[in-house]
This record gives C-alpha cells, structure tokens and sequence, in this order.
C-alpha cells in the first residue's frame, strides 16, 4: 500500500508540473482540466495570437 502512496504522489506532482508548464507557455489562451471520477485525466491548452 505505501508503494501505491509514493506512485500516486509521484504521478500528482508530475501533473501539476504539467499544468504549471501550460499556463507558463501561454500569453493568452485557456488551459481546460479534465476530471473522471476525482482524477485528472486530461489537460489541454487552447492559444490565441493578439495583433
């Protein structure tokens, strides 16, 4: 069970690095969590060019 704690701990700071590195990477835009079942599952970035 500790093995499954420290995995899943693992795997939360490497999302949250990922969603951090998404908004870092955008001037203007949308970053959009998708949650199944209280997980995140999915991030995707939508960016906009302003003129």
């Amino acid at each position: 069970m500790a093995i499954a704690k420290i995995d899943n701990t693992y795997k939360t700071e490497i999302i949250w690095e990922k969603i951090k590195a998404a908004v870092d990477n955008l001037d203007y835009g949308s970053v959009i969590i998708t949650v199944h079942d209280g997980k995140i599952v999915q991030v995707e970035t939508s960016s906009k060019q302003r003129f």
